[in-house]
């Protein structure tokens, strides 16, 4: 994350920050006032006045229960800051998440992106929520040493000494506590991503009873996350107890000279209770400032850890709006793709004009690169792809969204109802229902329990698989993409739902640009393909109809030989 973009966050958020600097400066102001007011009342009683004691002690009740109202307002404008800075953390985070190729997000585990998205930007937020009290206790700070001096100067000199000593102890300290975080987070990580890793490998597990195994390891994980963990909190307490111990020892010789002064009769009992509650709370504000450096520590690291997210993403988002006449003409220039030294796409030339059926054939991974270029997962090392002959990286994400429609050999969902996995893409329910019917899949839609409230697994495996991957269509029919991208499914399907599927693709083709991922001879032989694009070795070694690939083509000659 940039600086740029998290100040752009924070001075969205100005008006809140304005809101709890008004309130801290209040709540800390009347924790300063209360107790001069205790200390008059009791120097009232101690000189028999009780007309100034009553006075003195309803204004002290007074201001406690203003405070207490006071602190209510606080905490709520808190969690209002707080959640607010997180959310527009969470969106920036996941906005680069899209904005980043799938090669960059190979890089995380999704037990690190997780944390990235709860914990770190928690982290984040709740240092920035929290600065702006810290920064009104730093001034609270500043006066009561000043207060200090005025009282007594050797008071005000032991207390400035001890505030330094103790000052120094935690900023020389704190950066060992920095490192020690630092290596529990990474330990915290690898232990919620075997947690994962067991949930989603229960049947393995089960099948080839391996659980001692497993648990060995998770031990073994679980015992160096907490070794790190018990030392960070150890290391924690001591400096806390380490702190708080200096200032009390110096509480107390400050109490025993005021206990002098009172004795020669420059001091009031009432102005020993000042000290007292003045110190206690000089406790409390280095206490904040162990939590304030500790916060600041957790910001560093998850910083560290955001960027390694933003990092790669593609900040340049442009805003023509170029899919409303798109025609569907595709054009690959010389592109290279994949590791340089074993590309997937080795200056690769092909052209496919719109309103056609095209089958992507043989090496299946160079196929697939296509349709990751296509779709923008990646980005070419180099060359050109058109599309109607603009650039494709000129298009925003939302073009591409909207002209580029979809299926994955293995499709997935969100786990809610197919009510609403259907409405992301149209919010019009009769469409919904209009083209299931149209897909013959709403029959068995309602047939379920629970109609179009199922709610669906992930990868949908709890319906059936056919509709599974009528379902997937249903969302290129609602988002009425121009290009439609079909990576190796008719295999995955029944005989009927196959021949459903292709006659639909044939029919489809008068109006839209279809791009079938396929090594399936029928589908290959097929007369309504206007063209095979043939892969092998990185390179396009064929181009052209069935026929002619078999009579020309050796390679292809030979897969189909072999299938």
């Amino acid at each position: 994350m940039s600086k740029e973009e998290n100040k752009k966050i924070l001075f969205s958020h100005k008006g809140k920050f304005i809101w709890k600097f008004i309130i801290s400066i209040i709540l800390n102001v009347l924790l300063l006032v209360i107790p001069i007011y205790y200390s008059n009342l009791i120097d009232a009683i101690t000189e028999t006045n009780f007309n100034n004691a009553y006075f003195f002690s309803i204004i002290f009740g007074i201001l406690t229960i203003s405070y207490r109202f006071i602190e209510y307002f606080n905490q709520k404008i808190y969690f209002w800051l707080y959640l607010s800075l997180y959310k527009s953390y969470m969106n920036l985070g996941i906005n680069k998440t899209f904005n980043n190729s799938l090669y960059s997000l190979s890089r995380f585990s999704l037990s690190e992106y997780s944390n990235i998205l709860s914990e770190d930007f928690e982290m984040i937020s709740d240092y920035y929520s929290t600065l702006v009290i810290r920064i009104v206790e730093i001034l609270e700070f500043i006066y009561i040493i000043i207060y200090f001096f005025f009282i007594n100067t050797l008071i005000g000199i032991i207390t400035l000494v001890s505030s330094m000593i103790v000052i120094f102890i935690l900023f020389y300290f704190n950066k060992f506590i920095s490192l020690v975080n630092t290596e529990r987070k990474i330990r915290n990580d690898k232990r919620i991503s075997l947690f994962q890793e067991i949930f989603l490998s229960v049947k393995t597990i089960k099948g080839f009873n391996i659980l001692k195994v497993i648990k060995k390891r998770l031990n073994t994980i679980v015992d160096d996350y907490i070794k790190w963990h018990t030392k960070l909190n150890m290391n924690r307490f001591n400096l806390r107890e380490t702190t708080l111990g200096i200032v009390d020892f110096f509480k107390i010789l400050s109490l025993i000279i005021g206990i002098k002064l009172i004795m020669d009769g420059n001091m009031t009992l009432g102005t020993i209770t000042i000290i007292y509650s003045y110190y206690t709370k000089l406790s409390e504000l280095f206490t904040s400032i162990i939590i304030l450096s500790e916060s600041l520590n957790n910001k560093k690291v998850s910083e560290i850890r955001v960027t390694k997210l933003f990092q790669y993403a593609n900040n340049h988002e442009v805003d023509q709006d170029n899919n409303n006449d798109v025609l569907g003409n595709i054009n690959f220039n010389n592109i290279l793709y994949g590791n340089k030294m074993s590309p997937l796409l080795n200056e690769v030339n092909f052209s496919i004009t719109k309103n056609s059926l095209t089958i992507l054939s043989g090496s299946t991974k160079s196929c697939e690169g296509i349709i990751d270029l296509l779709l923008r997962y990646n980005r070419e090392h180099s060359g050109k792809i058109l599309i109607d002959n603009i650039d494709i990286n000129d298009y925003s994400r939302e073009n591409i969204s909207n002209i580029m429609g979809f299926i994955m050999e293995y499709p997935t969902f969100f786990n809610t109802s197919i009510r609403d996995n259907l409405l992301i893409f149209d919010s019009n329910f009769e469409n919904i229902v209009n083209i299931c019917k149209e897909l013959e899949i709403d029959e068995y839609i309602m047939s379920l329990p629970n109609g179009y409230e199922t709610i669906l697994n992930s990868d949908a495996s709890n319906i059936n698989n056919d509709v599974r991957y009528l379902l997937a269509f249903a969302r290129i029919f609602l988002r009425k993409s121009k290009i439609i991208l079909i990576n190796n499914i008719l295999d995955h399907v029944s005989r009927p739902v196959h021949k459903q599927i292709f006659d639909m693709l044939i029919k489809l083709k008068n109006e839209h640009t279809i791009i079938v991922v396929s090594r399936n001879i029928d589908i290959l032989k097929n007369n309504n393909v206007d063209k095979i694009i043939f892969f092998a070795y990185g390179k396009v070694i064929g181009e052209g109809n069935h026929k002619d690939l078999i009579k020309n083509n050796q390679e292809y000659h030979k897969l189909l030989k072999k299938m």
